[in-house]
C-alpha cells in the first residue's frame, strides 16, 4: 500500500461495523463455519483440537503459560438474547477463549453496533485505540496513518492457523496489498469472496428455447432478444425485457449489485464511481465519456420498453421476477437463490453467462474490494499474538459449536470477540471445478481436498443424490427436485453450476478500484456530490433530461468538489 493512500483520510463520520455473517440479503459468503473444527466437548475445549497442519503449528492453539490480558471495545446488537447469567464481559467465548487459551477478554467499553465506527473514530482521534480492534477500511488507514498500529507479518506466520493463512493467501496480491505498508503487513483481513463481486446476466433460457434465439452476447444482441421477450409477451401482457433497480437499490455498485445495471456500463468501459488509475493518472469513472455513452444506450432501451417501465421506483424487483414477468436480470453467482422458489418447483430455466460484451469481445467486470474488515493490534500492544489466537480458535471452533447446539441463544456474530467471516477469496471458483470433475465421474469423492472448504464436502454429498443424466446438463429437468435433500441444496447448487459456470469457463477482465478512503474534501462535498450524479443519471435513464445533461453534470461536478478530490485521490494513488 502506498502512503499517498494515507494523507487524506477523514475521521468524522461513522461507520457501522457488520457484524452478521452475511450483508444484506446476499448469501455472498459461504456461511462461516468450518469443515476442519475442534472436539470440543461439552465446554469447547480446544486443548481437544486435532493438532498439526489442521490448525497450523503447536502455537495456532497453544495457551499461554500465564494469564494474557486483551482489551477491546464492543459493539452490541441490543436485541441480543444471553443465556441466563452471561454478559458481553463474561460470555460463553471468553470463559472458553480463558479456559482453553489462557487469554482474557476485557472490554474498555461497550455499545451499540450502530455506533461502534463513531466510538472507533473517537479512539483514533484521542490514541486511545483497544488492544485489539475490528475495523473497516478507512479506520485501518487512519490508524496506519497515525502510526497506531503494529505490523504482524512475523507474529502471524508464527501463530496463525493453516486454515487462516490459507484463507489470507487466498486473496491474492489484491489483498496483501489491501493490507500491507512498506512490506509489512498490518491487519489480518477476512476475504471477500472473489465471485460474489462479479455481475453477470442471468436469462430465462426457456424463453430463448420457445423463441428459437441463441444467447446474445453484445448490447445491441441483448436489447433485441429483451425486445422480442417484451413483444412475445412470455410473461403476460406486462413483461419486463430487462429487470432494474427498484427504490433503494443501485444502479452500479463497487462490486456485487444484484438488480443492478453494472454489466451494461461495462459493455462501454464505463466504470461509475470507481477511481481508475493508469500510469499515475488518475480519473473517476462516472464524469468520463464512456459513461454518456452507457447512459444514452439505457435510455434509448428505456424508451423502447426493453427495460422495466418502473425502473427505480418499483418496491421490490424480485417480485416480478418470481411472477415470471421477467427475461433478463444482472447480479452475481448467488442469485440462484433468488429464484429458488421457482427454480424447485421447475417453473422456471434462469441461465448465466458473461455478457454483454463490448466491442472488443472481452467481458469488463468491476470488483469488489479485496476485503471490508481488517483486525488490527494496537503498537505498544505486548501480545500481538492473542489477537490471532482469537481468530484461529473461532475457526477451527465454530462448527461445532452449531453442530452441538452450544450457541443456540448467544450468536456467535453478535458476541465473539474479533468476529469476522473467514473464508477463501476462491472459494465458489474452487468449488466449481472440483464439483464439475466429480459429477462427470473425473475424480472420486476422496480425490476432492475440501481442507479449509466450509461446505464443499456437503456440496459433493448433495450433487451426487440430485444431479441426475445426462450429468453435463444443468437443466432443472435433469436434477431429482422431490428428493428431500432438494430444497436445502439445489438452489446453492444451481447457484455453483450455473452462476459460476462463466465466470469460470468464459472469463473475464478485472477492473479494481484505485481507492477507496475519504479525502478531506470528500468529508465536506461528497454526499452532495453522489446525489447529483444519482439524480442525473436516473433522470437522463427515464427520459426526463437529455443526454446532454451529463455533460452539464461534468461541470457541475468539477466545480463543486470533484477537482480538489481528484487531486486529493490522485495524491494519494501516487504517493
Amino acid at each position: 500500500m502506498k502512503l499517498k493512500k494515507l494523507v487524506s483520510i477523514m475521521l468524522a463520520g461513522s461507520m457501522m461495523l457488520a457484524m452478521t455473517a452475511c450483508g444484506g440479503n446476499a448469501p455472498e459468503s459461504d456461511a462461516g463455519v468450518s469443515d476442519t473444527v475442534a472436539e470440543t466437548g461439552s465446554k469447547g475445549n480446544a486443548s481437544e483440537a486435532p493438532a498439526g497442519s489442521e490448525t497450523g503449528g503447536s502455537k495456532a492453539l497453544q495457551p499461554f503459560d500465564e494469564t494474557v490480558t486483551i482489551k477491546m471495545g464492543h459493539g452490541l446488537d441490543p436485541n441480543t438474547v444471553f443465556d441466563e447469567g452471561e454478559t458481553v464481559e463474561n460470555s460463553c467465548f471468553v470463559q472458553w477463549l480463558k479456559n482453553d487459551l489462557n487469554i482474557d477478554v476485557q472490554y474498555d467499553w461497550i455499545c451499540a453496533s450502530s455506533d461502534f465506527g463513531q466510538k472507533i473514530n473517537l479512539c483514533i482521534a484521542s490514541n486511545t485505540i483497544p488492544d485489539a480492534v475490528n475495523v473497516g477500511q478507512s479506520q485501518y488507514l487512519a490508524m496506519l496513518k497515525y502510526d497506531q498500529i503494529q505490523p504482524l507479518t512475523d507474529v502471524f506466520e508464527e501463530y496463525a492457523s493453516d486454515q487462516l493463512k490459507q484463507y489470507v493467501r487466498s486473496g491474492g496480491d489484491a489483498l496483501m496489498d489491501a493490507i500491507s505498508f512498506n512490506g509489512e503487513m498490518y491487519a489480518i483481513p477476512a476475504p471477500e469472496i472473489t465471485a460474489g463481486g462479479v455481475n453477470i446476466m442471468w436469462i430465462r433460457q426457456d424463453w430463448l428455447d420457445e423463441l428459437d434465439l441463441e444467447v446474445p452476447r453484445s448490447i445491441d444482441e441483448v436489447i433485441d432478444v429483451a425486445q422480442k421477450f417484451v413483444d412475445a409477451k412470455l410473461g403476460g401482457d406486462n413483461t419486463i425485457g430487462i429487470i432494474g433497480p427498484a427504490s433503494g437499490d443501485q444502479l452500479v455498485n463497487i462490486g456485487g449489485n444484484r438488480w443492478g445495471l453494472d454489466p451494461i456500463f461495462g459493455a462501454f468501459n464505463s466504470y461509475p464511481e470507481y477511481w481508475l488509475e493508469n500510469d499515475g493518472k488518475v480519473t473517476y469513472g462516472s464524469v468520463e465519456p464512456q459513461t454518456k455513452e452507457a447512459l444514452a444506450k439505457l435510455a434509448e432501451m428505456y424508451t423502447a420498453g426493453v427495460i422495466d417501465p418502473e425502473v427505480f421506483v418499483r418496491n421490490d424487483s424480485l417480485e416480478p421476477v418470481t411472477a415470471g414477468k421477467a427475461g433478463i436480470f444482472f447480479g452475481p453467482w448467488w442469485c440462484g437463490y433468488t429464484v429458488d422458489s421457482v427454480t424447485l418447483n421447475g417453473s422456471q430455466e434462469w441461465m448465466a453467462y458473461m455478457v454483454p460484451l463490448a466491442s472488443d469481445g472481452k467481458f469488463y467486470s468491476p470488483m469488489a474490494d479485496p476485503t471490508k474488515q481488517y483486525v488490527c493490534v494496537r503498537k505498544d500492544y505486548e501480545h500481538p499474538e492473542a489477537a490471532i489466537q482469537i481468530i484461529n480458535y473461532l475457526i477451527a471452533n465454530e462448527q461445532s459449536w452449531v453442530d452441538n447446539d452450544m450457541t443456540q441463544n448467544n450468536i456467535t456474530a453478535s458476541i465473539y470477540p474479533l468476529f469476522n467471516v473467514y473464508d477463501n477469496a476462491d472459494e465458489i471458483e474452487y468449488s466449481y471445478e472440483w464439483l464439475k470433475k466429480f459429477n462427470l465421474g473425473e475424480v472420486k469423492k476422496e480425490d476432492v481436498d475440501v481442507t479449509g472448504r466450509k461446505l464443499l464436502r456437503s456440496d459433493l454429498d448433495a450433487i451426487e443424490v440430485l444431479k441426475l443424466d445426462p450429468k453435463d446438463d444443468f437443466s432443472l429437468e435433469y436434477w431429482d427436485l422431490d428428493n428431500e435433500m432438494a430444497a436445502s441444496n439445489i438452489p446453492r447448487l444451481v447457484s455453483i453450476m450455473i452462476g459460476e459456470r462463466p465466470l469460470v469457463e468464459e472469463g473475464y477482465e478485472p477492473i479494481y478500484n484505485a481507492y477507496s478512503g475519504q479525502t478531506d474534501t470528500m468529508a465536506a462535498k461528497w454526499a452532495n456530490l453522489q446525489k447529483l450524479e444519482e439524480e442525473t443519471f436516473a433522470k437522463i435513464i427515464l427520459g426526463q433530461a437529455p443526454i446532454d445533461e451529463f455533460d452539464s453534470f461534468v461541470e457541475k461536478w468539477y466545480a463543486e468538489g470533484g477537482s480538489e478530490i481528484l487531486e486529493e485521490v490522485t495524491a494519494a494513488v501516487n504517493e
